[in-house]
């Protein structure tokens, strides 16, 4: 098993199972931004390998470092006698948003009785309430790579252990949540099973 191959092969799963299936609030470019007026933009979520890059790092095609999914191995075995290994993965995310904007908003339709209508007029664009209420989008963030991991047996050749509980939780400092509003993060790990492959050169002459 190669370290490197584990981590694209879950970045690059994460990025089509279950970034791509959501929406996220691109962050303003600056904090008057935050503010009314301020018209946001919905995009896909990156999928990162081991760290999340600084803007100036960032690849083609990557709008920004936040919001985003990073994937990367806490901790692994290699069992000699057994032949096979075991790795935990965490996946980490990330989420921007200052409050309530109007386009968040959805009113009942005059036209259509029993649907909904997202509020769009000129009051709508520059409707902002700053709150605390976008922990909701890191949640439902993590809600969907829960239900992607929970419903996949195995990635690519490496198996989801069955027997290891699937964790979850908010960034933590010293037991505490802190707070770092307008951003929110949050991360679950889960194990995977992998046979190990050994090349052994003074076996080579054998084969």
């Amino acid at each position: 098993m190669s370290v490197v191959h584990l981590i694209d092969t879950v970045t690059a799963w994460a990025d089509k199972h279950i970034c791509q299936k959501v929406k996220l609030k691109l962050p303003a470019d600056n904090l008057e931004a935050n503010d009314a007026g301020y018209h946001y933009t919905l995009i896909t979520p990156a999928a990162f390998a081991t760290y999340t890059p600084t803007t100036e790092k960032l690849p083609p095609n990557v709008h920004a470092p936040i919001p985003s999914l990073c994937v990367r191995i806490l901790a692994g075995e290699d069992h000699l006698a057994s032949n096979d290994g075991i790795a935990e993965i965490q996946m980490c995310f990330s989420a921007w948003d200052p409050g309530l904007h109007g386009a968040d908003i959805f009113n009942p339709s005059k036209d259509k009785p029993g649907t909904w209508e997202r509020w769009d007029t000129e009051e709508a664009k520059q409707y902002f309430k700053r709150n605390g209420t976008g922990w909701r989008d890191i949640w439902n963030f993590v809600d969907v790579a829960l239900r992607a991991v929970e419903s996949t047996p195995i990635i690519e050749g490496y198996r989801i252990e069955p027997n290891a509980p699937i964790k979850f939780g908010p960034l933590t400092e010293q037991e505490a949540i802190p707070d770092f509003y307008p951003l929110w993060f949050a991360w679950i790990s889960f194990k995977i099973t992998y046979p190990l492959v050994r090349n052994i050169e003074d076996y080579q002459k054998f084969l």
